[in-house]
């Protein structure tokens, strides 16, 4: 009997060594395949970072402003994004473990051990960013990028065992991967939003209230049990660890091969040094 699942071509498959660079793939669940990030598209990754540690990576996307684009809503947002950050705001959300940069409370009797912050609900120049709007966007007043963030889902040798494959010719090299990486886009200017809103709610209960005066207590030391087991503790431990870890900037290069008739999901981050990003 004939098959009716012919073989039409064969592949001599080679698997590769293991590695020293690390390999990951970026999916962006919310991007059409179709609509890779490359210049056709109007679509560049301008900068990507990622905290090794805690396993969070961030993109971020130059918006399309030339069409289709609320200038009003943009300033609001970048000017929110720019406060918070010289607020000392790193990060925002899981990636900062949930943590806010708060302003300091200029308390009696309390020595200044910081720069003065600027007015928080200052927005005397909204109109004027507005109006001159090219401007104020080259002068980081305007939020002009999207941000897609996710967490490095590495391989613990209980699931499947992921791969990418270069075919030459007849022969088919599969390399492993380190792990995946789920990107969705992050609201992070919603999250500066929020956070100016409660800093200016603390600084209206303080003028009413009156700062406390900084008076010396007493302390009593005491020992506790180590602890640190239980999924609490352990949760608590890593947002506090994922707040005070860094960004490291990746260098993104653009390549053509990146078209939606090669990849599904076209973009790899090449750890060749730890500080690359390309597009394979």
């Amino acid at each position: 009997m004939e098959a009716d699942d012919p073989v039409i071509a064969e592949y001599d498959v080679f698997i590769t060594p293991e590695m020293e660079q690390q390999l990951y793939v970026l999916q962006y669940l919310n991007r059409r395949p179709n609509q890779p990030f490359v210049k056709s598209e109007g679509a560049v990754p301008s900068e990507v970072r990622v905290k090794e540690q805690s396993g969070f990576i961030e993109v971020d996307v130059a918006l399309p402003m030339q069409s289709n684009f609320n200038r009003l809503a943009g300033v609001r947002w970048g000017e929110a994004m720019r406060k918070t950050k010289q607020l000392g705001q790193k990060a925002y959300g899981i990636s900062s473990g949930f943590e806010r940069a708060m302003p300091r409370a200029a308390r009696p009797g309390a020595p200044a051990d910081g720069p003065v912050q600027p007015p928080l609900d200052d927005d005397a120049n909204f109109d004027e960013y507005v109006t001159n709007f090219e401007d104020a966007n080259e002068k980081g007043h305007v939020l002009n990028t999207q941000t897609y963030g996710g967490q490095i889902v590495k391989e613990d040798g209980k699931g499947p065992t992921y791969m990418v494959g270069t075919f030459k010719k007849n022969q088919l090299h599969l390399t492993r991967l380190n792990g995946l990486v789920q990107l969705r886009t992050q609201f992070h200017h919603l999250d500066a939003v929020n956070q100016l809103e409660a800093a200016q709610r603390r600084r209206e209960k303080e003028s009413q209230e009156g700062a406390k005066v900084v008076e010396p207590k007493a302390f009593m030391p005491t020992v506790k049990k180590a602890g640190g087991d239980t999924a609490a503790e352990i949760t608590q431990a890593f947002m506090k660890a994922a707040n005070a870890e860094k960004w490291n900037k990746l260098m993104y290069h653009y390549e053509d091969v990146c078209s939606p008739s090669k990849l599904q999901h076209p973009a790899l981050i090449h750890f060749a040094d730890r500080r690359v990003l390309r597009c394979l």
